[in-house]
């Protein structure tokens, strides 16, 4: 019941998931991933209406309405991973739509559903820090375009889930759930968790990667162990 509860606040919100389908995933990460993936969509299409959505960050296929591990199967059938490991793009791209939409909404007195990003990577991003579309640049923008409409804290949610045990990409995705609310003085809106491999995700794990984004005390609560 108590894992029901925390679960339950997925209601509010739509859950989209983003997959990395680099090169770099080839092999066992891409079993990891679509096997997590399925799990994932599978709980969150409980308390989502309208099922799931879920992007790549290079392929262009997109598929609303997901609900079962079956769905997700066959989705990445039909998916190669490609070069490239475009993280800040996609972020850019689905955050500004969305932040976009909200703005609209909000000038006509009306109300957009919450959203809840959960991206599935392996590394670290294609994008120079040089770049504006160095994820940590596009999240800070996003957080205070957020924090200039006096959004709802938890407005948005993103939640970097890392497939494998790279080292350098801990680092990075560690640093953009720790440092960019003191850094940038913004919102938190990140959270990080590792997906195992060789196991199914228990149900810990799913509560960490489908709320930690959205849920400040199930992500304060890990910095803690």
């Amino acid at each position: 019941m108590a894992q029901e509860n925390e679960f339950q606040y997925l209601d509010q919100f739509d859950t989209v998931l983003i997959v990395d389908d680099s090169r770099s995933m080839v092999g066992s990460r891409w079993e990891i991933a679509r096997k997590a993936l399925g799990e994932l969509t599978a709980v969150a299409a409980k308390y989502d209406d309208d099922g799931i959505e879920i992007h790549f960050l290079n392929n262009p296929a997109v598929r609303h309405g997901l609900t079962t591990k079956e769905g997700v199967d066959e989705l990445f059938q039909s998916v190669t991973p490609s070069p490239g490991t475009p993280i800040g793009r996609k972020l850019e791209s689905l955050l500004t739509a969305y932040i976009d939409k909200f703005e609209e909404l909000q000038r006509a007195g009306e109300k957009l559903k919450k959203v809840n990003y959960i991206l599935l990577t392996d590394g670290e991003p294609s994008e120079n820090k040089d770049s504006e579309l160095y994820p940590e640049k596009v999240i800070v923008r996003a957080a205070k375009r957020l924090d200039k409409l006096h959004a709802p804290q938890v407005q948005i949610g993103i939640q970097f889930v890392q497939i494998g045990h790279s080292v350098s990409a801990t680092k990075f995705l560690q640093s953009l759930d720790d440092d960019l609310m003191k850094e940038h003085n913004i919102r938190d809106i990140v959270d990080t968790t590792p997906a195992q491999a060789g196991r199914d995700l228990s149900a810990d794990d799913m509560i960490k990667i489908l709320t930690g984004g959205i849920n400040r005390k199930v992500d304060n609560q890990d910095k803690c162990r």
